[in-house]
């Protein structure tokens, strides 16, 4: 029997509701037999880790799943690891971080001879022997794209290296791995990038070379005829069928995020009393179980984005008065001016200009905020909420648009539900 939890809702694991794009699967599948570098991106649950994970099982190729404390070599060698490749320094095994810090990541590889992934060792090559296995011991250096190249096409790798959460590195990791990934494309060695952002041609803005060494498929927007086919795929592994009217409801409360979609679709079957395949065709028709389920979701995201909406609105910043002026405390403004505007303020991104003109109108050091500040916001709002774990981030700045947009999907219907004007009365002041 199917488990209503295989079909529908959020899960690291494909769900069987899951259907072919045109526009979305066909661009990837032409991404992938090109030669060129893969970027996927869009707004968090939108479905970029089960489009990669669908034509690329990551059992079967390279997956990195980085986070805000991840370095470019640690990247590199976790591809390396998971092809049994040994990385040593030139007296002991050390992470790569120790190499970085204690001898300029100039270190030395053993490369599996024999077993899966055998490598043919170079004439007069040095070998180990460990047990019943034996190494070709080679020295390269881990920080260079094109020494990790030759280490993958010595062991005959032609998997794919997937970047899962490429958005949690800081902005010079991004920019250095956007450098590497022009090597690694002339070299033959494919990446397929994960990012939560909006925006296009973000990594070439770090590299202008890779403009057309990279394919940038993005997973939004979804339409309600998409929507409409996924929730009878569902139904039909479920042999439910849905009153016409409860997809329609689904698809407009969830705010064009597949994600909040399939869980309202999971809560109308809980409430349906459905955990599986059902024995014989049950009709689910009752309307009311669209308001409930709902109302369960926004109290379920409320509680995460009011929480980490005070993270951001706290920043970084200490309370100390510096010449008798308390710092201009910009993201706590930054977090009241989007409460203020709600659903209708950000449903299309807000402007950079709107957004200092809203906050001068309402801070307590007016003059001082200037359009330099805002920039500075702005550009480091990734920054701010990696380092206050909010993961995904919520809201990301289009440098080319000059936009502030909502990045997780579930924002939206967060904004669209919950008691804005309640939630900024109970916002933490820092002026207090």
């Amino acid at each position: 029997m199917v488990r209503l939890e295989q079909v529908f809702g959020v899960s690291a694991e494909q769900v069987l509701s899951y259907i072919s794009r045109p526009q979305v699967d066909d661009r990837f599948l032409e991404a992938i037999k090109s030669n060129k570098q893969v970027v996927v991106y869009g707004a968090s649950k939108q479905g970029k880790t089960a489009l990669v994970s669908k034509y690329l099982p990551y059992d079967q190729h390279l997956p990195v799943s980085v986070t805000p404390k991840t370095e470019v070599v640690d990247i590199y060698s976790s591809i390396l690891r998971q092809l049994n490749v040994r990385l040593l320094s030139t007296q002991t095994d050390c992470t790569a971080r120790e190499m970085h810090a204690t001898i300029g990541l100039r270190v030395k590889a053993l490369i599996p001879l024999f077993g899966s992934g055998e490598a043919k060792s170079d004439a007069g090559a040095k070998s180990k022997v460990e047990g019943e296995k034996q190494y070709e011991e080679v020295p390269f250096n881990l920080a260079l794209p094109q020494d990790v190249s030759e280490l993958l096409k010595k062991v005959g790798s032609k998997k794919s290296i997937i970047i899962e959460n490429f958005h949690y590195l800081d902005e010079d990791k991004q920019q250095q791995l956007a450098f590497d990934l022009r090597t690694f494309q002339e070299l033959g060695v494919r990446f397929v990038i994960l990012g939560v952002w909006r925006e296009k041609n973000r990594l070439a803005q770090y590299n202008g070379d890779l403009l057309d060494r990279v394919m940038e498929v993005p997973v939004e927007p979804w339409t309600e005829e998409e929507f409409k086919q996924v929730a009878e795929t569902g139904a039909t592994e479920l042999k439910i069928r849905f009153n016409e009217g409860i997809v329609d409801k689904c698809a407009k409360a969830c705010f064009s995020s597949i994600g909040v979609f399939q869980e309202l679709l999971r809560e109308v079957c809980i409430l349906a009393g459905v955990k599986g395949t059902q024995f014989s065709l049950l009709n689910i028709g009752d309307d009311s179980m669209i308001s409930r389920a709902v109302e369960s979701k926004a109290q379920e995201y409320a509680a995460r984005h009011q929480r980490a909406l005070e993270s951001i609105a706290a920043g970084n910043v200490s309370a100390t008065a510096k010449d008798g002026l308390l710092p201009l405390f910009l993201p706590y403004y930054l977090v009241r001016v989007v409460l203020s505007a709600g659903y209708d303020g950000i449903a299309t991104g807000m402007r950079r200009a709107t957004i200092l003109e809203k906050i001068q109108k309402i801070h307590h050091r007016a003059d001082d905020v200037r359009a330099s500040d805002m920039s500075n916001l702005l550009y480091n709002l990734g920054k701010l909420q990696s380092s206050k774990n909010i993961s995904p981030p919520i809201i990301d700045y289009d440098k080319n648009m000059k936009l502030l947009q909502a990045v997780d999907s579930t924002f939206y219907f967060f904004l669209k539900h919950a008691n804005l004007d309640e939630i900024a009365e109970d916002l933490p002041s820092p002026l207090e």
